[in-house]
């Protein structure tokens, strides 16, 4: 599914304690921490439906508390990947993608993280697969080295499935554009998820970024260093990029 190119900044959840007093104020109730969120940024992945599928009534309530153009990416549930790991899960892919319909014209991208335990098997990735509709634009971030294969790659380009690219010192990195947008997540160097993103570590991602934007391409980016300034380092990012287009 394409659209206009766009760019898209955001982290990997917004609702957590640590960031009280840091990237919220204080005394701000936590109930209006999305729509302060939503002020700063365009989008957020929603990380607690990896967790849980959320009940109709949050979905609903979070598409209200946010403005006109954001967008909810939506991390699907650990039980279709990590645990079906991509098999046998009909019912839970069409129980998911019918829930996260909720968030309407807020829904952005939907994410399908593998495991790191989860190696390439011919046939599998093509079968599920087989299980989405056209509709949404899907990303896909592989964890294990096997995937890098030309048959993954190509069955992806056929798709339109874009290629999680990953900055990560645990994950490989497949730097392959499989569809017209491209998905980004920095989980973290050093430090993992505490680890603070400079200026240096970030403009190779910057260029890439500048580089597909200018071909036309849509770009989501999504920082996932909750614990060591996730919100700081995506504003950082989307000064870097449009200070370098």
């Amino acid at each position: 599914m394409s659209s206009a190119p766009a760019l898209w900044v955001g982290t990997s959840g917004w609702s957590y304690r640590e960031w009280r007093g840091t990237w919220y104020p204080p005394e701000l109730p936590r109930s209006r921490w999305l729509p302060f969120y939503a002020e700063r940024f365009a989008t957020v992945e929603l990380n607690s439906s990896f967790y849980r599928l959320p009940r109709p009534e949050q979905l609903q309530r979070w598409a209200a508390n946010v403005q006109e153009g954001f967008l909810f990416a939506v991390k699907a549930p650990r039980q279709i990947t990590h645990e079906q790991r991509l098999q046998h899960c009909d019912e839970l892919v069409r129980e998911f993608l019918q829930r996260i319909t909720l968030l309407g014209k807020r829904l952005g991208p939907i994410l399908w993280q593998l495991p790191p335990n989860l190696p390439w098997h011919p046939g599998v990735l093509e079968q599920f697969l087989a299980l989405l509709p056209e509709s949404s634009r899907y990303a896909v971030e592989f964890r294990h080295p096997s995937w890098d294969r030309p048959e993954v790659w190509e069955l992806l380009r056929s798709r339109g499935i874009a290629t999680v690219w990953s900055s990560s010192l645990r994950y490989p990195l497949f730097l392959q554009a499989t569809a017209d947008f491209l998905y980004l997540r920095f989980h973290g160097l050093h430090g993992g998820f505490a680890h603070r993103y400079t200026r240096e570590e970030l403009l190779p991602w910057v260029e890439r970024v500048c580089t597909a934007l200018r071909q036309g391409m849509s770009v989501y980016a999504y920082f996932n260093n909750t614990a060591g300034g996730a919100a700081e380092d995506a504003a950082h990012f989307r000064t870097l990029v449009l200070q370098h287009l």
